[in-house]
């Protein structure tokens, strides 16, 4: 529609020309501690070793049937179990399975006692009581109670590592 003649428009009522951002530079990494190519990214060590999809092990974790004592957060014990569960995957270079669900139940003494003694489980069962509260609050936590776990039981089968908890090992302690 045309401009009435007899109308003034205010300088701010106006058209004006829209702003847009400029050609973005070129960014090189040229900073102390940036790294220029993916071999430079740390690995091992304190820095861990990240495998792939990690975060399905939160999806896993929620669906978990576990039975928890007084005073116990389920959300403290699903987040030991995330950290046992990715440490475990990470071993094998792959995403969380469910294989790596019932380690880590067993590793926390959530899982059914099958040939694993009694006694075994309790203590397991008291030991996340110790972990689970630290660990969701503290990463600091988290990787001392992986760190915990013996590199050998993580690479195991379920069996395997039924196995040797029935031989007496308590992999997490204090």
């Amino acid at each position: 529609m045309g401009q009435e003649p007899n109308i003034d428009i205010a300088f701010e009522d106006q058209p004006r020309e829209e702003l847009r951002p400029a050609v973005p530079q070129p960014w090189q990494a040229d900073r102390p501690g940036d790294l220029k190519s993916p071999d430079q990214v740390p690995w091992g060590g304190p820095f861990g070793t990240p495998g792939p999809d990690t975060g399905y092990a939160l999806k896993l974790a929620s669906g978990a049937e576990m039975k928890l004592e007084p005073g116990e957060y389920r959300g403290n014990v699903e987040t030991a179990m995330v950290h046992l569960m990715a440490a475990r995957a990470s071993h094998f270079g792959r995403a969380p399975t469910n294989e790596d669900l019932k380690v880590a139940m067993l590793l926390l003494g959530l899982a059914s006692p099958d040939q694993v003694p009694e006694a075994t489980m309790r203590q397991l069962s008291r030991d996340r009581k110790y972990w689970a509260p630290r660990v969701a609050r503290s990463s600091g936590a988290a990787r001392q109670m992986v760190a915990r776990v013996p590199p050998g039981l993580l690479g195991v089968s379920l069996e395997d590592v039924r196995h040797r908890l029935a031989l007496g090992e308590i992999p997490l302690g204090r």
